[in-house]
């Protein structure tokens, strides 16, 4: 009886050993700018953040964002298709391994140029910005995850001061709040956060708006976790602005904006994400130019933000920033460098220390964490 006990008791502890390692590695899921074969997947081991190296997985055509499904192993990519209007969204399905991917459906954005998407909580519909025909489309999901054909499709008006970039409207992200009423969806070229109710899982109608500064170009947008405070980070002019949002009627009021950049670095700058840290007491967002992550304070009673650090991504044009659901590292993925490059987060600080580990991946613009 002694011996069998022992033997149990080795098994259950190698069995504990053996979740243990497996625990330890999050997956990652990476868009990229490839024209085939678009989508990389590859992990990131949350010791020391260390990656596994990356290998092509979905066949999506320059996916440049990525969304998971809230409940379901669903994955989907906005896409650059040869059809006309070329925007598209595909739907994958995830393995048990969380990196297979196997392509389940595709649907038509109805613009060109879709850019962003993400999914509503209720896993009812995709929400997604077009930012080359300056639009926002709502595509149903049904109970399977599966994409039916769109359903609303809102052309946005107007232009903003910038003639290089902003001579029409450009939607760039879009933001659901937590209670899936309203989706808020950053226009570029109009200087404007542009707030939907969302009808039915099927429709859009338009609430309000917040009138960014002439020239700041609103990218994309993200809720605090208790989701009171919306992020907008501006392109144009390298700021983020903290909004306040009334989860009752969808309105956006200003809280504060401020700089990304060290005073006394002048040269071209756009900046591209924006993400909050789990906890909810840090956000960060990254600069393509001085190619860096700024990392912000909030204060837990006004929402405002004070500078902590800016940090090198290591890489240029770090089109995406993420945080793994740990809340224990920060990805940077550098366009132009074909990598991505973790750094630890001071639990205690925010503050961003190189891990000294990268990995190479063709022009990565997104990445996704199935858990």
């Amino acid at each position: 009886m002694r011996k069998a006990t022992t033997n149990c008791l080795i098994v259950l502890a190698l069995t504990a050993s053996i979740a243990s390692v497996v625990a330890e590695e999050q997956v990652l899921l990476i868009g990229t700018n490839a024209r085939e074969q678009g989508i990389y997947a590859s992990s990131l081991n949350l010791e020391s953040g260390e990656f596994a190296p990356a290998n092509a997985v979905g066949d999506a055509p320059r996916p440049s964002f990525l969304a998971l499904h809230p409940r379901l192993p669903l994955l989907y990519a906005v896409t650059q298709e040869q059809s006309e209007p070329a925007g598209g969204v595909r739907a994958f399905r995830i393995d048990s391994n969380g990196i297979g991917l196997e392509l389940i459906d595709r649907e038509s954005t109805g613009d060109e140029g879709s850019t962003h998407l993400e999914v509503c909580p209720n896993g009812e519909a995709i929400i997604v910005a077009n930012y080359t025909g300056g639009s926002t489309t709502l595509l149903p999901l049904d109970g399977d995850g599966k994409l039916g054909p769109l359903s609303s499709l809102i052309q946005h008006q107007g232009a903003s001061v910038n003639q290089q970039r902003q001579r029409a409207p450009h939607a760039h992200g879009v933001a659901i709040d937590h209670d899936g009423n309203f989706a808020c969806v950053a226009d570029l070229g109009t200087d404007e956060v542009i707030v939907y109710r969302i009808v039915g899982g099927s429709g859009l109608a338009r609430v309000s708006a917040w009138d960014a500064k002439p020239g700041a170009g609103p990218r994309h947008l993200t809720f605090h976790p208790h989701g009171r405070w919306l992020y907008s980070i501006n392109e144009l002019d390298s700021t983020l602005t903290v909004l306040s949002f009334d989860r009752q009627t969808g309105t956006l009021t200003e809280l504060q904006t401020i700089d990304t950049l060290p005073a006394d670095f002048q040269s071209p700058n756009t900046t591209a994400e924006v993400v909050v840290h789990p906890s909810g007491r840090y956000v960060y967002i990254s600069n393509r130019g001085h190619d860096s992550t700024a990392a912000f304070a909030i204060d837990g009673e006004t929402g405002r933000l004070r500078l902590i650090e800016i940090e090198p991504t290591q890489g240029g044009h770090p089109r995406f920033i993420g945080i793994d659901p740990s809340g224990k590292f920060l990805i940077a993925a550098n366009r132009d460098a074909n990598n991505l490059v973790s750094f630890g987060i001071d639990p205690q600080t925010g503050g961003l220390k190189p891990t000294g580990y990268q990995v190479s991946v063709p022009q990565p613009v997104c990445v996704v964490f199935p858990q």
